[in-house]
Parts: structure tokens; sequence; C-alpha cells
């Protein structure tokens, strides 16, 4: 049997690492934003410092095991591109956590500042644009923070590209989280529990697929230029070989 096309076996990588991505951020994302759910209406808004904190607290524990997750399901497939790689979930648990951490400075510092405060009128909703541009500004800044510690593992095997991880996870994240951010909308549209939570669960998985689909594209690409391109070229070809066949 003749060897399967490199660009075969590339486009069977990017594949996998979409799905990884998608489903990774559904279980990983999707328990944050459950378990954020019921805490905030069992407990509602913080009422103080403590509070605050703790709520804080709470959200990057969460995100470490949605960082977990992804990391997981990001080194199944990255294995077969670059072997070499090593403590690829450590960085992405730790890089969850970081971004999480900073990502809840602005929220809880606003909570604070409204305690207390007696509002004369019910503020009016932005529109929806400017709340994808937000959405997608947070991304972009976001995404390095998220991928600073994959950086570090991914420069010991490709040293002279792996800085395109940081712009390629900005460029993910400013793409994908105006999905989250339109998920977040869903209670505007219905009042049923079952269908805003299966409308968050989609855009997730979007938002998800589209960040895999971009850092995705970039990866392959260091790969190429890397030292361990080559010895995961052959792992690939025989999955695609092997897949080829069964179909």
């Amino acid at each position: 049997m003749n060897a399967t096309p490199p660009r075969f076996w590339r486009n069977k990588f990017w594949q996998r690492w979409v799905v990884a991505n998608a489903l990774g951020e559904l279980v990983g994302l999707g328990t944050v934003a459950a378990v954020g759910f019921l805490l905030f209406r069992h407990a509602g808004e913080p009422a103080n410092l403590a509070q605050a904190l703790l709520f804080a607290g709470a959200f990057i524990l969460l995100g470490a095991f949605e960082g977990t997750v992804i990391g997981l399901a990001q080194r199944q497939v990255l294995r077969t591109l670059l072997p070499s790689v090593r403590g690829w979930v450590l960085a992405t648990l730790v890089g969850a956590m970081v971004a999480w951490a900073v990502g809840m400075v602005p929220s809880t510092v606003a909570a604070l500042m409204q305690q207390g405060a007696t509002p004369t009128s019910t503020p009016s909703e932005p529109p929806l644009i400017l709340v994808l541009l937000i959405a997608s500004c947070l991304g972009a800044v976001a995404g390095p923070m998220l991928a600073a510690f994959q950086w570090l593992s991914l420069r010991k095997v490709v040293p002279t590209k792996a800085w395109l991880w940081l712009p390629a996870n900005a460029a993910a994240w400013a793409l994908g989280m105006p999905a989250i951010f339109l998920g977040a909308q869903a209670n505007e549209l219905t009042s049923s529990t079952t269908a805003i939570a299966a409308l968050v669960a989609l855009a997730i998985f979007i938002a998800g697929a589209v960040v895999g689909a971009v850092h995705g594209r970039v990866l392959l690409g260091l790969a190429q230029g890397g030292s361990s391109s080559t010895n995961a070229a052959p792992s690939l070809k025989r999955s695609a070989n092997g897949s080829h066949v069964r179909g």
C-alpha cells in the first residue's frame, strides 16, 4: 500500500485537535458554568470582601479543573505530533488558574464597589455588538495567559517558533470568546432551564472548536519546523492508514 500523503495525516491531526478542544471545553468550561450557576443561585452575590474572595477562589479552583480536562484532551492528540513535549497537562492547568485569577479581578472589584450603593435607576444593557467586542478583547488578553505555560513546554521542542503559540492563542480566543458570551445571553431567548443549558453547552462547544481550529493550524506549522515533527509523522501516518483501511 502507498504511504498516506502528508496532507492527509496533517488534516487528520487538525480534525482530532478541533474535536479534542471542543469536547474539552464542553466538559471543562461547561462544568465551571454549571457550578457557577448553582453557586450564585443559592448564595447570591457576595456581600463582603471575605465572600468575594471566597467566590474568586472557588472559580480559580474550578479553572484548575477546566485546565486539567483540556490539557488531558489536548495531550492525547498532541503526542501524535510532538511526542517529545512534556508537562502539557500541568502547564494547561496552571495557565487556566492564572487566567481565571486575573479574570476574576474586575468582577470582584465591581461587586465590592456596588455594596451599599443605592442605584437611582436600573442600568441599561450595552448593545450586543459592544458585548461581543469586549468579549473578543477579553479573549485576546486571556488567550496568551492560558498558553504561556504551554509555551514553556513547546519551546523545549520547537525553540525557534514556539513564541508563535502566544499570538495564536490570542487570535483563537479573540474569535472563540464571543461565542461564549453569546451563550450567556441564552436566558434572554427562553425561560426554560433545559433550553438555556443546551444553548450554553452549544455555545461552549462551538467556542472550543473555533479556538482549536485556529491554534491547531499554528501548531501544525510549529511542528513542521520542529525537530520532533519527523518522529511524529510515522505515528500519524499509521493512525491515518489504519482508519483509511477500516473505512
